[in-house]
């Protein structure tokens, strides 16, 4: 039999609970009214060999960043509920011509900001 103790501070004792979280008399809840806020970084510009463009994004909200969307020439690319806002896409010839990556990040009252930005796929034959 293997026993596997987690300790803290180098004490055999079992951690204490954290508190739960509770509602502070006479405090509002705060109204989410802004917008969130995304920019983007995509790597490269122009594909001219087959492989990924890379997608590196920053997003920020007053109270929550909830989801962020993209798609590429309108088809769904990613739905993700996560604060992970690193993404790659592979491309091959096939895909060469003009391209439009769509971003829209949405927060927990549902408010929504879209950034849109074009890159090419260049790729010889």
């Amino acid at each position: 039999m293997i026993a596997v103790f987690a300790t803290s501070c180098g004490s055999m004792q079992t951690p204490a609970p954290a508190p739960s979280a509770q509602a502070v008399p006479g405090a509002a809840a705060r109204a989410d009214t802004q917008a969130p806020k995304v920019s983007m970084m995509m790597f490269p510009q122009t594909l001219r060999e087959e492989g990924n463009v890379f997608f590196q994004l920053s997003t920020r909200d007053d109270v929550n960043v909830a989801e962020v969307v993209l798609t590429i020439d309108g088809k769904a690319f990613v739905k993700d509920g996560t604060a992970y806002n690193s993404y790659a896409k592979y491309f091959t010839a096939q895909d060469n011509g003009a391209h439009t990556v769509t971003v829209q990040v949405y927060d927990s009252a549902n408010n929504v900001t879209e950034y849109r930005e074009d890159f090419r796929v260049d790729i010889a034959r």
